[in-house]
């Protein structure tokens, strides 16, 4: 079931209603049969594989914490992100169910598609890392193990972020499920306010800016030069519109049914740096990977143990303070290529993905820290402090932005590759009726330009420069204001999507892009 269509809408509808009508006791359960059908909806594997997780992790999480001597529990924990992993990387990213759909067609001789070949869940690599964050705090003594697995299953099938995210800690959203929710008009017009502007997002912007994207990314060889930049570009604009989009949805839906799920988008491509970028873009998964992979591996024995070479090595080489600072890096590093090789692989197991959202950005990340003294240097000469400086960082980090989405995009990394190629290319002319010929109608990329504006221009207002500060919120703005100022917004939101968003008989939105991850 897609979140940008009248049957989501109404399923969220029927579930508000029931949620609010039953006894504060029943709540719950209205929200894990809601949830359990959502999974079903989306598809019965969705669901099958969903329970299949989060059986294993209640009992992994249980046996991680009740076990007495620590080898036991670490086993236990062990084997059920071994299991966990083993599974998403077997049906997600080396496609065992469709070659086993291909061997039954064989054995058959069946010449349409097996029922297997449809076997992907949604949203696995979203819920799998949730649940395997679960069975961790059990086992670092974070969390108490959860003894009612119902109440557990509802954390793992929570249908608002079932398919996208956000990325959930057991303990934040347990203590969400505990609270009292009584129905909250303010809740409801918030609530409502974001899934219009999500929506206005993905079939305003994204299903259009998705045209020069595929025109460019599917014919390389006849787009090139400046065309190349225009698909690049559009891309950024696709991803973001979409991936935000869908979050604006689902948090607007939890917003309704008073639960709060962490942002996981604050205006990423006003960053300076490609750290700021990452801590502002998909900041849910960013902060899950630091503290699941990033510091475990750091303070791993090997790690340790090559860090105290490292620092026998540099203190021979430069003096006792230097050789510390420098022996410091080398574990960092190491532990960073980690985290970020682990970061692209889980956005689709191919190199493509490893590069462009993985290794690329760790490259940059590490020159910058290498380069950071000579930085400091060259700062005060450049009065780095003064508005100019600033948005040459935007620009330059953007750019470094869009050289991995590239290869996020390509088909593989040798038409990436032969994308930057064809940046020096003679193509076809650009000009009106080449950009024409991109599948949009000069109304249809006046209505996207305008758009983008529109978004530009309320991600500027929500911009902090420090990052770490809460984003301004247009939603918390606009409650104060008097209540024509807001339905007038709400309406025009929803005028915007009815007229200009594309939809209806005849045209199906494309799903979202991370719900496929």
């Amino acid at each position: 079931m897609s979140l940008v269509s009248f049957k989501f809408l109404l399923f969220v509808l029927v579930t508000a209603v029931l949620y609010y009508v039953v006894p504060k006791k029943a709540k719950n359960w209205v929200l894990l049969i809601a949830s359990v059908a959502f999974a079903s909806m989306a598809s019965i594997y969705t669901l099958v594989f969903v329970l299949i997780s989060a059986v294993t992790t209640f009992f992994g999480g249980m046996l991680s914490s009740k076990l007495e001597k620590t080898a036991a529990k670490n086993t236990a924990a062990i084997v059920t992100i071994v299991f966990n992993l083993g599974l998403l990387c077997a049906i997600k990213f080396y496609g065992v169910l469709n070659l086993i759909s291909e061997d039954l067609n064989n054995l058959f001789k069946v010449t349409s598609p097996s029922i297997l070949a449809f076997a992907i869940p949604l949203g696995m690599s979203f819920y799998t890392l949730q649940m395997i964050g679960y069975v961790l705090d059990c086992l670092w003594g974070k969390i108490d193990y959860e003894k009612n697995f119902f109440r557990y299953l509802l954390f793992a099938t929570y249908f608002p972020y079932l398919t996208s995210g956000p990325m959930n800690r057991y303990a934040d959203l347990s203590a969400e499920f505990d609270k009292e929710r009584k129905f909250d008009m303010e809740n409801l017009k918030a609530g409502a306010l974001r899934i219009a502007w999500g929506f206005f997002k993905k079939l305003v912007i994204a299903e259009r800016a998705g045209s020069w994207v595929n025109a460019v990314y599917g014919d390389h060889q006849t787009y090139t030069g400046l065309y190349v930049v225009l698909g690049v570009v559009a891309f950024s604009v696709q991803l973001y519109t979409d991936f935000s989009g869908c979050m604006d949805v689902v948090i607007g839906v939890s917003q309704i049914l008073g639960i709060k799920l962490p942002e996981n988008f604050n205006s990423p491509y006003f960053a300076g740096t490609i750290r700021e970028y990452w801590r502002r873009w998909h900041s849910t998964l960013g902060v899950y990977l630091q503290d699941y992979i990033f510091y475990p591996v750091l303070k791993s024995a090997p790690l340790l143990k090559i860090g105290d070479k490292a620092k026998e090595f540099f203190i021979k080489k430069y003096d006792k303070k230097i050789g510390k600072k420098k022996a410091k890096q080398v574990p960092v590093y190491i532990a960073m290529v980690i985290l970020w090789f682990a970061v692209g692989y889980w956005h689709g197991g191919l190199w493509k993905y490893i590069i462009g959202s993985g290794l690329l950005h760790c490259t940059y990340i590490i020159l910058g820290m290498l380069f950071e003294p000579l930085f400091e240097k060259v700062r005060p000469v450049l009065k780095a402090d003064k508005l100019p400086f600033k948005i040459f960082r935007i620009i330059r980090t953007y750019i470094l932005v869009l050289g991995g989405f590239v290869f996020f995009r390509a088909a593989n990394v040798p038409d990436a590759i032969d994308m930057f190629g064809g940046l020096f290319r003679r193509g076809i002319p650009f000009n009106g009726t080449g950009i024409l010929s991109m599948g949009l109608e000069l109304k249809d990329i006046i209505v996207m330009i305008i758009a983008v504006l529109i978004l530009g221009a309320v991600d500027l207002y929500k911009f902090r420069e420090n990052d770490a500060e809460e984003p301004r919120s247009v939603i918390m703005a606009l409650s104060t204001k008097p209540a024509v100022v807001k339905w007038l917004v709400f309406m025009l939101l929803i005028i915007s999507v009815l007229i200009f968003g594309m939809y209806g008989l005849g045209y199906e939105a494309s799903s979202f892009i991370y719900a496929s991850i």
